[in-house]
């Protein structure tokens, strides 16, 4: 696990006012709230003086918030302003809880688990189709029994869509497009890209119908921001259509990775399509609906794979050495960068 990086802990309409909310990010158990001044705060979620839960606890009158068990209140900066056993007596500095810093931002909330320090100028990554109301979406939120990097080698990967997902999205020419790589910074935090580009492209069934276009021009890219994030998106145009960008279709998703623990995950995908796109096989239904039913069998499939290679991954390996194809150049590069990201906590 990575810990000096934003992590999405939730949406921004999940955080109501004077709310406990209790997360568990990279084996850190942290409590939030917001605040009577609109701002979510977090914290480590063990009182400084019985490690009792303050999520368990609840708010009193001027916005402080009091621990079930001997009555210590914590104001909005996670100082101890109140000791009942101790009333008149000065309060230690000490007596407060450890924090963590948030981000709340284009309708998601983050959190930085590791150092503060170490922020610089890395900031999340912007997601302005989540609130834009030019946008419709869907949002999923699982638990993965697998470490997340199998998720980010999965996202960052398309030739996985034949078999994985050779049922619904999946086609067996989608293994043979030519790709491009590069490494780079996304909102100060190192990134890898794949973009993928063919003309006169069949698309499977199940593409058409969300983009409308059977026989396109395809344009698609993966994006992985950090450890916690992947940015996914495929754009068609009828054959012949991009150069002239003629009536083109396009989705953008948005893959959400927060670890649990080592071996635990909580994946969150949003996916965003242009508010009046409609079913390529029937105009009457709007697109983002059908993507509702699609998406939730495509990622199950994720899903079932990502558990059954933690569950080899739990094994010793013997003799096994895992064999790369250059398929896998993007993989790679991402275990790069977040190796790199590793060694710098060490």
């Amino acid at each position: 696990m990575i810990l000096n990086a934003w992590y999405k802990v939730g949406f921004s309409d999940e955080f109501e006012t004077e709310e406990l909310k209790r997360h568990v990010v990279c084996e850190k158990v942290l409590v939030f709230w917001r605040t009577a001044e609109g701002e979510v705060v977090g914290f480590d979620d063990r009182c400084c003086h019985k490690r009792m839960p303050i999520s368990a606890g609840r708010f009193l009158e001027g916005g402080v918030v009091e621990c079930p068990y001997h009555g210590l209140a914590f104001n909005s900066e996670g100082q101890c302003v109140k000791i009942p056993s101790a009333p008149g007596a000065p309060i230690p500095k000490r007596a407060r809880l450890l924090s963590y810093k948030v981000i709340e931002q284009d309708g998601v909330v983050w959190v930085w688990p590791g150092d503060a320090e170490k922020i610089g100028n890395v900031r999340p990554p912007a997601t302005p189709e989540i609130v834009s109301p030019d946008w419709e979406h869907i949002i999923g939120e699982l638990h993965i029994k697998g470490n997340s990097v199998l998720m980010i080698e999965n996202g960052l990967d398309i030739t996985h869509f034949y078999p994985l997902h050779g049922n619904t999205i999946g086609q067996a020419a989608d293994s043979v497009i030519e790709f491009d790589l590069t490494t780079g910074e996304t909102n100060g935090c190192d990134s890898v890209t794949v973009t993928r580009q063919a003309d006169n492209y069949p698309q499977s069934d199940d593409f058409a119908d969300l983009l409308t276009h059977q026989q396109a021009d395809s344009y698609s890219i993966q994006t992985m921001v950090g450890p916690g994030t992947i940015i996914a998106g495929r754009t068609l145009w009828p054959a012949g259509g991009r150069k002239e960008n003629k009536d083109p279709k396009c989705l953008k998703n948005y893959h959400f990775l927060t670890p649990i623990d080592r071996k635990s995950h909580k994946y969150t995908y949003v996916v965003n399509m242009p508010k009046g796109q409609m079913s390529g096989r029937d105009p009457s239904v709007r697109a983002v609906d059908r993507a509702k039913e699609l998406f939730k069998d495509v990622f199950a499939e994720d899903i079932w794979a990502i558990e059954k290679q933690q569950e080899m991954c739990e094994l010793p390996d013997g003799e096994y050495r895992e064999v790369l194809l250059k398929s896998d150049m993007a993989l790679a590069r991402g275990r790069k960068v977040l190796d790199d990201l590793y060694k710098k906590e060490l």
